[in-house]
C-alpha cells in the first residue's frame, strides 16, 4: 500500500494488525499490516505535525493545523460499526509546543501535556457525543519538560484514582493525580474500572512474532483486589440506608423550621389580641355621597 507524506503513526496492539498513520494532507490512514488494504478519512484541515495513539474504542489524534493552531480529534477503529471516520476534534488553542496525549487504554482517557507548559488537560473519549468530554484541567506553576502516566496497576484504585502523571520540571519531578470523588470508598468501584488490559503477560513467541502467522488478543484481568467487595454486589438496602439517614435529617430540619414559624406567627397573633383595635378601626367614615368631587 502506498501512503503519501507521513508525519505519524502507531499500531493498534489490541490486534497488533492495524497502523494508523497521520498524513500531512489532513488524512488518516487505517492500514492493515498483513493484507495491505487501506482505509482513509480527513480530519479538516493540513497536519503539519501530530502525535496518534488509540485507546479500546478510539483513535486519538493531537495535531497542529494553519497558523499554530491545535487540535484534538477523536476516530472510530478500524473495524468498528459504521466504519472508520471522524467522531470529533476539541480544539486546544494557539501554541507552538504539540501537546502529547498520555493515553489510559483502559478508561478511555487522554492527558494532553505540551513542553514547556504547565496545564495538563485531560478528555474522556466516548463513541457517543460528546465524543471529547473535557475534564478538570490542572494549572501549575512549574512548566514540564514531559510527562508520563502510570497504567492503572500503578494507581490505588480503592481511592478512586483515575490519572497518575510523574511530571518533568526544571529541577524536580512532581506526582499529579485525580480522582473521582465517591463516598462509598470502602468498596471497589467496578463501574469506573470495569476490565484492564494484561499487558504483562507474553502473547506469542518469538517465533510466532517474526513468522506473523498467529494472531493475537490481550486478554482482559479483574483490577479488583483479592478480598474487597464491589459496588455493584452491594445490596440495595444498604445504599438506601444512608439515604434514608440523610432524607430524615432534612425532614427533621425542615420540621424544625416549621416550629420556628408557627411560634413566631403564634406570638404576633397574641400581641395584637392584646393590644386591641386600633383607633382607625373605631372610626366611621363618611358615605359615598359625602365625597366631594
Amino acid at each position: 500500500a502506498v501512503v503519501s507524506t507521513q508525519s505519524t503513526g502507531c499500531w493498534d496492539l489490541l490486534d497488533g494488525n492495524t497502523l494508523y498513520i497521520a498524513q500531512k494532507s489532513g488524512k488518516v490512514t487505517a492500514l492493515n499490516g498483513k493484507t495491505g488494504s487501506k482505509v482513509e478519512t480527513n480530519v479538516g484541515g493540513e497536519i503539519r505535525n501530530a502525535r496518534i495513539g488509540a485507546t479500546r474504542d478510539v483513535v486519538v489524534l493531537s495535531w497542529h493545523g494553519a497558523m499554530n493552531a491545535r487540535h484534538l480529534s477523536a476516530l472510530s477503529l478500524q473495524g468498528a460499526q459504521g466504519g472508520f471516520h471522524l467522531l470529533g476534534s476539541h480544539a486546544l488553542g494557539i501554541g507552538t509546543s504539540l501537546p502529547a496525549p498520555l493515553i489510559d487504554r483502559d478508561l478511555n482517557l487522554v492527558c494532553c501535556v505540551a513542553r514547556g507548559e504547565a496545564s495538563v488537560l485531560p478528555f474522556e473519549l466516548r463513541l457517543e457525543p460528546p465524543h471529547i468530554m473535557p475534564l478538570a484541567i490542572h494549572n501549575d506553576v512549574d512548566t514540564q519538560y514531559a510527562c508520563a502516566q502510570l497504567p492503572c496497576s500503578a494507581r490505588d484504585l480503592m481511592a478512586v484514582e483515575v490519572i497518575k502523571i510523574y511530571k518533568l520540571c526544571k529541577d524536580s519531578v512532581q506526582l499529579i493525580t485525580m480522582s473521582v470523588p465517591r463516598l462509598r470508598k470502602e468498596y471497589f468501584q467496578d463501574d469506573i474500572f470495569k476490565s484492564a488490559l494484561d499487558f504483562s503477560s507474553p502473547i506469542l513467541a518469538v517465533a510466532e512474532w517474526n513468522s506473523g502467522s498467529k494472531s493475537y488478543t490481550v486478554k482482559d484481568i479483574d483490577p479488583c483486589p483479592e478480598g474487597v467487595t464491589k459496588m455493584s454486589n452491594v445490596e440495595v438496602v444498604k445504599k438506601s440506608s444512608q439515604h434514608s439517614k440523610i432524607q430524615q435529617e432534612h425532614l427533621k430540619y425542615k420540621s424544625q423550621e416549621a416550629q420556628r414559624d408557627e411560634l413566631f406567627n403564634s406570638f404576633a397573633e397574641q400581641v395584637q389580641r392584646d393590644a386591641g383595635p386600633l383607633e382607625q378601626d373605631l372610626m366611621e367614615g363618611c358615605e359615598d355621597d359625602e365625597w366631594s368631587d
